[in-house]
């Protein structure tokens, strides 16, 4: 009887064992499975922020604030905020409405007013106007004195063909 139990307690260890085995195998191939998943999408985000970036440096290459040149020019001025302040000054314009002399369009259905401003260096800057119908854009040469105001010429226009007429 005594052989008999510990034939049983072999056994029932041994079966155990096989057990604790399989399912050990089971779990160390799906955290294998979990890893490569994660790993992929490692590499996948790991590319996706490489083409982040290298868009971002493309992007701020023609801007002023990436522009050391640029910056040097502004070097001895009291004030800072350069790009903010002509941004600013393009954008008081629309408060103008009817005397904006940036905008060589005459007024179709409504009054055309500046959206998008783009300071490209300290000299040039560029803006996207519209009316709700027609779009254009405008090249701007800029000059700030001392105090901080900003005068503009205008140097080139066009206006979108509106596609729906």
């Amino acid at each position: 009887m005594k052989k008999n139990i510990l034939l049983y307690l072999f056994l029932f260890t041994a079966l155990i064992l096989i057990f604790q085995l399989v399912n050990a195998k089971r779990v160390f191939a799906d955290f294998e499975q979990k890893i490569n998943t994660i790993k992929s999408s490692n590499s996948k985000l790991k590319d996706s922020i490489f083409q982040i970036r290298n868009r971002l440096e493309e992007e701020t290459e023609f801007v002023l604030e990436g522009n050391e040149y640029a910056m040097r020019v502004f070097e001895n001025y009291p004030f800072q905020d350069i790009s903010s302040r002509v941004m600013d000054a393009l954008y008081e314009t629309n408060l103008l409405r009817d005397k904006n002399n940036l905008i060589p369009y005459a007024k179709m259905d409504r009054t055309f007013l500046i959206n998008n401003v783009r300071v490209l260096n300290h000299r040039w800057a560029v803006a996207d106007f519209t009316d709700g119908n027609y779009w254009g854009e405008i090249f701007l040469t800029y000059e700030i004195d001392r105090v901080g105001e900003v005068n503009f010429e205008l140097k080139e226009h066009f206006l979108y063909p509106n596609p729906d007429q």
